[in-house]
Order: C-alpha cells, then structure tokens, then sequence
C-alpha cells in the first residue's frame, strides 16, 4: 500500500512539470513575439522619420513666400532681406534664424532684429530701430541714439533737425567708444530732465558742451545763450533756470551767458544780459 501511495506522487509530479514547462514556453514566446514588435516598430519609427525629415526639408510646402516686417522706419525690407541671407524659395526648416538676425542688425539703423517662423511659408521681422537723439560731429555728423551710441553718419536727405553734442573727438571717441558714449549719455540725461522741467516750450537746445571737468553747457534756440550748467544737482538749476525764464519775461530782458555752475555757492546764479555783450563790443 505504501508503494501505490509513491507512484500517485510520482505521476502527479510528472504532470506539474509538463504544465509549467508549457506554461514557460507560452511566455516565452509571447516575450519574443513582444520583442519583435518592438524592433518592427523602431524600425518603422526610423524609416518614418527619415522620409519625414525628407518631406519637411525638400517641400515646396515649406518654401518661404513672406517676409513680414514691424518696426521698420527707416530701414528698407529690400535691403534687410539681402543682409539676412535667406532668400524666398528657401525652406522654412533649413533658414538659420540666428545668423539672419545678426545680419540684419549689422544695418546702421537697426539695433535689434528678431525673426520668428510662422508656418508653413512665413516669416516675422520684428525690428527695433535706434531713435536718433542728438547728432555729433565725429568727422562728419553722425546721430546718437538715447543711449549715447553714434550709430549711424548723417547723409544728405536725412534730419538734421536734432542738438548737437560737442566736445568728443573722433580720436577720442574711437579709442574709447565706452567712455564717449557714456559722455553723450551724461548729455542727453540731462536735455531729458531739461525737458521734464516744462522749458524746452520756452527755449529749445540748439547744442550741448561736454567739458569732463567743467561739466555741460546748454545753447538754447537760435541766439545760442549759453547756460553753463557744470555738474550735479540738475533738477534744482533747472528750477531756478525756469524762474529766471520769468524774471527776463517779466523785464522784457535778453540773456548772453547764464552760470548756473558755481561751485562754492550751488544756489547762485550769475546773468549777463545781451545788451551789455553788446555794449561792451561797441
């Protein structure tokens, strides 16, 4: 009886075997069968994405038609277009943004350009021109933009209608472009604050000296009175500059040369009127 009870275990264990050996094979294959799905799709995948590639880069879908430009005042299209390189027929994809956008700013009115693509055949121009401020003589005029920056010489046909900033050389201004700029800044600030006071109305820079150890001088309108300004506390001597506006208004006076820029008395001003200037030239 014993032996009987053995051979029941045995055949049962036989059965256990074949059915998880079956059962291994199973997954096994559905392993496998999962694998080569897998490379049948990364295989695809490639394929798909190379004649994608293909597609997009060689479509005439994709050949740029138009250029839309913003910002443009003085700059032509025409000419910014040349500068950028990309031509129209080129693909959308291929164009390098990048550089076409340091080209165009190479345009002496142009300060920033920025190109965005606008599928499927179209790009955005965005451009910052720079705002002449002032001109100055560097050899020639050339504007000056607000952050003191000579961008661009003055051709004929072109406003001349701006103050003129004096007292950077060409030499000086080319071997210290950073320091004539900062120069010019220190200008045009303070024709800024001049402006901010409510008297350009009254009397309009013609022309600004820059002294770096005298400090400014203003030249206003077509007499060219000279307003010596020297350096710091601009605000208050343009108060004072705008009350004795009033008192000459009020005295039917004219002014040669008015000092706002003396050092041991910052509250004094001095006036020399235009009849004793001309008095004393008689």
């Amino acid at each position: 009886m014993v032996v009987r009870g053995r051979k029941n275990r045995r055949r049962i264990d036989q059965t256990a075997v074949r059915a998880a050996a079956v059962g291994f094979a199973a997954r096994a294959a559905r392993f496998l069968g999962v694998l080569l799905a897998l490379g049948a799709l990364a295989v695809g995948a490639a394929w798909g994405t190379r004649h994608l590639r293909a597609w997009l880069f060689t479509s005439p879908t994709f050949a740029i038609e138009q250029f839309a430009f913003e910002g443009i005042e003085h700059a032509e299209e025409a000419e910014l277009i040349r500068l950028g390189g990309i031509r129209p027929g080129d693909n959308i994809f291929e164009a390098d943004l990048a550089l076409a956008e340091r080209a165009m700013a190479a345009h002496p009115w142009v300060e920033q350009a920025t190109i965005d693509r606008v599928y499927p055949r179209k790009l955005k121009v965005q451009i910052v021109e720079h705002q002449p401020a002032a001109l100055t003589d560097l050899g020639g005029l050339y504007y000056v933009n607000p952050s003191g920056k000579a961008f661009k010489r003055l051709v004929p046909g072109e406003s001349a209608d701006l103050p003129i900033l004096r007292g950077v050389g060409r030499e000086e201004y080319s071997a210290a472009p950073e320091d004539g700029e900062a120069l010019f800044k220190e200008a045009l600030d303070a024709m800024a604050l001049y402006r901010e006071a409510g008297l350009e109305p009254r009397a309009e820079v013609s022309e600004i000296g820059i002294d770096k150890l005298e400090g400014l001088t203003f030249f206003l309108g077509d007499d060219a009175v000279a307003v010596k300004l020297g350096q710091g506390e601009l605000e208050k001597k343009f108060t004072r500059l705008g009350q004795l506006f009033d008192e000459l208004s009020r005295r039917g006076a004219r002014a040669e040369v008015i000092r706002l820029d003396n050092r041991t008395r910052p509250g004094w001003v001095a006036v020399q009127l235009a009849e004793a200037a001309q008095r004393r030239g008689q």
